[in-house]
């Protein structure tokens, strides 16, 4: 998980260039397009035909239109009405509606040092956008902020209603199931971009940046995300997405420039505690 937050958090940085010269949903549907063959192609090779009882197939669907359409739609369409810092913030509420919808649905046992660390880890990323100054909430973004609150929100439902399948199929099978599902229909809204992109302006450098995010930010990414899920349960994989921004700010900070506050640097070790607090159990007394 470590990894993957190092993957995704740099994969911002990369997909920035990408998308001056891609449209959002263009971009967006065509990785998802390549992350399905690669994870299509890898299943084939280690475990065989894609067979599936047929009484899974709906939910499935549901699950690939919720983690993979919609999810994707919510997130591009939000953080373009809405600020930088307002999107961070409010994507960082994954692991709280992972915790709360796991916790209803009797998915997850927490005990008070896991929402402790939750919390904690929460707090620290509010100070780590504040800090920069990027923090807004005014009528101006709260069309953005709604939908990616929605995003949020699909992403913690894929999280959490994704466990029962991996009692009885493997992580990269319901990956690549589930995503093979979801693209038809983002493709399908991303068509009147698709067609109006100008391709002759796509460049090796843009196609790199495509392939990275195809490869390691969705195909691998989401393959490391379930198994995490599978072993430790869908709360504490889902407070590692706090790591994210701290890696994103790294990484622009290392590669675009951009400036780190100390502010911000003691919110991401806030963050780290908070990590560390949630992932690890509470030490059980021995007797003397």
């Amino acid at each position: 998980m470590l990894a993957l937050v190092v993957v995704w958090g740099v994969n911002f940085a990369i997909v920035k260039d990408a998308l001056a010269v891609l449209s959002p949903l263009a971009f967006n549907s065509l990785r998802m397009a390549a992350a399905g063959v690669i994870l299509l192609a890898v299943l084939r090779l280690t475990e065989g035909p894609l067979r599936l009882p047929r009484s899974d197939w709906l939910r499935l669907l549901a699950l690939g239109v919720v983690g993979h359409t919609l999810y994707q739609i919510f997130f591009i369409t939000g953080i373009a009405r809405t600020t930088a810092g307002n999107s961070a913030l409010i994507l960082a509420m994954v692991p709280l509606f992972v915790a709360i919808l796991g916790a209803a649905l009797r998915l997850d046992g927490l005990t008070a040092r896991t929402w402790g660390g939750i919390a904690l880890a929460f707090g620290g990323l509010f100070v780590l956008i504040f800090a920069g100054g990027r923090l807004r909430i005014d009528a101006r973004t709260l069309a953005g902020d709604g939908l990616t609150l929605l995003c949020s929100i699909c992403w913690a439902s894929y999280t959490v209603f994704s466990r029962p399948f991996l009692t009885r199929m493997s992580p990269l099978r319901l990956t690549a199931v589930t995503l093979l599902l979801g693209v038809p229909p983002l493709a399908l809204v991303s068509l009147p971009q698709l067609l109006a992109q100008p391709w002759h302006r796509v460049g090796w450098p843009v196609w790199g940046a495509l392939a990275f995010s195809a490869v390691f930010a969705i195909a691998l990414g989401y393959v490391v995300w379930y198994r995490s899920v599978q072993r430790v349960g869908g709360a504490r994989t889902a407070v590692y997405s706090n790591l994210i921004p701290i890696v994103a700010l790294i990484s622009a900070w290392l590669l675009l420039g951009e400036r780190l506050t100390l502010l911000q640097i003691a919110g991401a070790a806030v963050v780290l505690a908070g990590v560390w607090i949630a992932r690890t159990p509470r030490p059980v007394p021995t007797e003397a």
